[in-house]
């Protein structure tokens, strides 16, 4: 396959801040590399470049999205033609644990059980990426109740096992994930342990076997892939899906992208620098009765600055020989254990790795051209992707006419975004991202987060979620309209909250004022124990 042209244009993101009737019809972008001089001559000319009215509300179907407030993750419902035909979409169902309330992923199913499943059957779900915090409630028994009530299982091409680039990436991704979990058991009483060991909490749950270190999320991902009853739809960037039993719609598959650059440089595999770091951690968590092999400590010997006649194992015999060393005070002085420093760069790149491999999606109602924005949790290179000038989509505009519809025309439509990665800073492209979302008057912005949990992972306090300098510009954007799962709708810090310390003095009474009498004209929106639910009438 020959490797697409990345957009040379970097975004800035917020680091500072079968066509079988029923079925889903694919169309795929048209990827041949033309010059302008050709493209031209093969464009459709519009008609008018401009829509025709806007047809009236009973006209429109209405659609409706459930963000559900089970913690720190993912949960949305999607109903199309509310009050009509309806169709259900959910994306994701996951958590990574809450401590702003009581909802647990099985209240959930419970929901979908008594609302939709008791009158008909889900039509799709999609997931998103293999991360817990996306993904955990599908390994529990209460989603057994979507077995065989399914119509639709929709999945990024990274998740299909047939497809050769996808097996080179989690192939790649197994590895680095292994050795970091040896890390993690080796030390994790150490402060690095200690933050692998959290952010490999996206990859799943913490185990004594660090070969299963992703067993849960893989599970998770194989119910959906396998044991839902429905066939799954393996959508590649670029996708257009039109289908007969959603009408009035349109889904524009934005990510992820297949260029390794943009996904993330994944290096190489069996690279000395990540397989060293494996041998490291083996070692120094080998005991008596578990010895690490004559292999490994063959290997290891050859990377050691010292030679093993000057190295010193005895913990007892270190403190005889040097106790003032070896005071508690003097622990900044030992680099005992500073061979682990580049673990936190290699499990930043894990999960930066799977989180641009979100499948990205953008609705689209057809009457009237709005947007709902779905990103999951793409990073900047999948962001960056949506703009490479090859990728468009060719469609019917309100005068008949074929235009090019690009990415940057869907965000300038959108009124509904869900906020990438829980509001975290490099989950929200700036330029190619949120500042070309130009219809503030409607804009609406939903963060799926659970600050007060967010807050507790190591190092503490360093996961701000959301982040200050994105979180002040969505409500400048969307003129207060930003709900968080937690907390409702987005307010002025109180005096003394812990949880919202980093958040205090966010804007001045004034312009809180005015988002609050926003807030307060959205009708639209809506709030419960359960979920928070948007509804674009």
């Amino acid at each position: 396959m020959a490797k697409r042209k990345s957009a040379s244009k970097k975004v800035k993101t917020w680091s500072h801040a079968s066509t079988k009737a029923g079925q889903t019809k694919s169309k795929r972008t048209n990827r041949k590399r033309v010059t302008p001089k050709a493209a031209k001559g093969k464009t459709t000319k519009r008609k008018s470049t401009k829509r025709k009215a806007s047809p009236t509300r009973s006209d429109l179907p209405a659609v409706r999205v459930r963000m559900f407030r089970q913690g720190l993750g993912d949960c949305f419902l999607v109903t199309f033609d509310v009050g009509g035909d309806e169709r259900h979409m959910l994306i994701d169902c996951g958590t990574l644990g809450n401590k702003n309330s009581d909802v647990k992923t099985d209240d959930i199913v419970k929901h979908l059980e008594s609302t939709i499943l008791d009158n008909g059957r889900l039509d799709v779900v999609v997931a998103t990426h293999e991360h817990q915090d996306h993904l955990s409630a599908f390994r529990t028994k209460a989603m057994k109740a979507l077995v065989g009530n399914v119509n639709h299982v929709w999945l990024a091409w990274t998740e299909d096992p047939a497809d050769p680039d996808a097996k080179t990436l989690a192939k790649y991704r197994n590895d680095l994930g292994q050795a970091l979990a040896e890390i993690a058991l080796a030390s994790p009483d150490t402060e690095v342990g200690k933050q692998v060991h959290d952010l490999m909490g996206f990859a799943g749950e913490a185990s004594d076997d660090p070969l299963g270190f992703a067993k849960t999320v893989n599970e998770a991902m194989d119910f959906v892939r396998t044991g839902l009853g429905a066939k799954p739809t393996y959508h590649n960037q670029g996708d257009l899906i039109e289908t007969d039993w959603l009408p009035g719609f349109r889904i524009y598959v934005l990510g992820p992208p297949r260029d390794k650059d943009l996904l993330k440089d994944l290096g190489e595999h069996g690279s000395d620098e990540l397989y060293g770091l494996m041998r490291a951690a083996k070692l120094s968590a080998a005991t008596a009765a578990s010895p690490a092999s004559a292999a490994d400590e063959e290997a290891s010997e050859l990377e050691q600055p010292f030679d093993s006649r000057f190295r010193l194992r005895d913990e007892t015999q270190k403190r005889r020989l040097y106790p003032g060393y070896c005071e508690t005070k003097q622990d900044w002085r030992s680099v005992d254990f500073g061979w682990m420093n580049a673990a936190t760069h290699f499990a930043l790149q894990l999960d930066s790795l799977t989180n641009n491999t979100s499948l990205a999606l953008a609705i689209e109602r057809i009457a009237d051209g709005k947007v709902l924005l779905f990103p999951a949790d793409a990073q900047q290179g999948n962001w960056l992707s949506w703009h490479d000038p090859e990728l468009h989509w060719s469609v019917p505009d309100a005068d008949g006419a074929v235009g090019k519809v690009t990415a940057a025309d869907l965000l300038s439509r959108t009124v509904f975004y869900k906020v990438g990665h829980h509001a975290s800073h490099n989950a929200t492209a700036r330029g190619q991202g949120l500042e070309l979302m130009a219809n503030e008057d409607e804009l609406t912005a939903f963060i799926p987060v659970d600050r007060k949990l967010a807050l507790t992972r190591n190092p503490k306090g360093s996961w701000q979620m959301p982040a200050r300098p994105l979180y002040l510009r969505l409500l400048q954007k969307c003129q207060g309209r930003v709900v968080r799962a937690d907390t409702g709708w987005a307010a002025k810090a109180k005096s003394g909250d812990a949880t919202e310390k980093a958040l205090k003095d966010l804007a001045d009474d004034d312009q809180w004022a005015a988002w609050q009498k926003s807030q307060s004209s959205a009708k639209h929106v809506k709030e419960n124990e359960l979920f928070i639910e948007y509804t674009l009438e």
